[in-house]
């Protein structure tokens, strides 16, 4: 305890920056500007497009304000500490700041969960996605995953562990050496039954992405579909279910020639017996053109949620890799302490604040909506 006061009381003519300290700000002033930028941007395309105004983003902006308060507060204050070779300010500010630390990056863990059920539900239980997702119960949802982060950074403000500031990371945080008890619960119950429940949930996703490609698979080569096809160069195919029983009917899109018009194209029937066209046959084509519209706008809309759980299963899977090395540092400074180089544990905590840019970049690159937004948005400023 003496020794951390100590450092916290240090005068500013004592404090001294090392090369490896500014080189380290720099970057991290790098990681704080592209966060804030890449979350900021993500903020304004989801308000402005009405499209992207869904339950699933509600989540993706609250994974995102937990990024912002990071890259706006907790990385600035630690570059502040590496440029200055120490902490400037007094103990409660540290506190504080430490507390705020804890706070976001356990806002993040279950946001990151919020997400993974809402996806599961999607592409698992879509019947009950509607009933349980509802805009009052996301909101719900949302408010405590916070306030559930709220009591489990709470501990050191009453006494089990402290906040305080951490030499070999230059930022103030929990001191796990003071209370080794409460960074196996943390790492227990922030870490462990999260990423459990996101695991689970990813697994069976994919098991029903896997078994759905497989259906699609057996409908495109079993000899009773229906076919939709352009003929136009470079277009794709799509198999759908039989959905005449009486008659195999071919639906082909042509943009030349065409009876019955549709939104991108015209349709001309051809029906595998050479029946007269009467007032019945007409009714029964209209109805199967009904049902191919239906099952091509519900396809469409469910492979866009399987895409997206994809995305998010990407997105965990480096949220991750980006924090589980601090939980590495985390468990040798407490088993091994000075005994691994100072270098090693400043990693740690670069490679976590880093996670706050990274995600926005994930959901340009991989999802094409996003990627339009992000596009659209820059290009309209470099016009101005």
């Amino acid at each position: 305890m003496n020794a951390s006061m100590s450092t916290l009381t240090m005068k500013d003519d004592e404090l001294e920056p090392s090369a490896e300290h500014i080189v380290e700000g720099c970057l991290l002033t790098v990681v704080s500007l592209g966060a804030i930028l890449g979350n900021t941007t993500l903020w304004i395309i989801i308000s402005r497009n009405r499209e992207l105004r869904t339950i699933t983003n509600m989540f993706i902006l609250g994974l995102t304000t937990a990024d912002l308060f990071v890259a706006v507060i907790n990385v600035p204050v630690t570059v502040i500490s590496l440029f200055m070779g120490g902490w400037p300010w007094g103990e409660a500010v540290c506190r504080f700041f430490g507390f705020t630390n804890m706070l976001t990056l356990v806002t993040s863990v279950m946001s990151l969960c919020n997400i993974s059920i809402n996806r599961y539900v999607m592409v698992c239980k879509p019947i009950y996605f509607k009933r349980i997702y509802t805009k009052r119960n996301s909101v719900l949802m949302i408010l405590l995953c916070v306030f559930v982060s709220l009591l489990l950074s709470s501990p050191p403000l009453l006494g089990w562990a402290e906040y305080t500031f951490i030499q070999k990371q230059m930022f103030c945080f929990c001191d796990w050496t003071k209370a080794p008890s409460y960074a196996f619960f943390m790492i227990s119950v922030c870490f462990g039954i999260p990423f459990g429940v996101m695991t689970v949930c990813n697994i069976f996703i994919f098991k029903t992405v896997r078994d759905s490609k497989r259906r699609v698979t057996a409908v495109a080569n079993s000899p009773n579909s229906t076919r939709v096809e352009d003929p136009e160069p470079n277009s794709s195919t799509v198999i759908k279910d039989d959905v005449s029983k009486p008659h195999d009917v071919t639906v082909i899109i042509n943009d030349r020639s065409s009876t019955y018009p549709v939104e991108s194209g015209r349709v001309t029937f051809q029906s595998n017996n050479n029946m007269q066209e009467d007032g019945k046959q007409l009714k029964r084509k209209n109805t199967t053109l009904t049902t191919i519209r239906k099952k091509s706008r519900s396809g469409k809309s469910r492979s866009e949620e399987i895409r997206l759980a994809m995305i998010l299963a990407i997105v965990v899977v480096i949220f991750v890799i980006s924090w589980l090395p601090y939980c590495l540092s985390m468990l040798l400074e407490i088993f091994a302490k000075d005994k691994v180089h100072t270098a090693f544990h400043m990693a740690t905590i670069m490679l976590g604040y880093s996670n706050s840019a990274v995600n926005p970049i994930l959901y340009g690159v991989l999802n094409k909506k996003f990627g339009d937004g992000f596009r659209r948005l820059f290009c309209c400023c470099r016009k101005s």
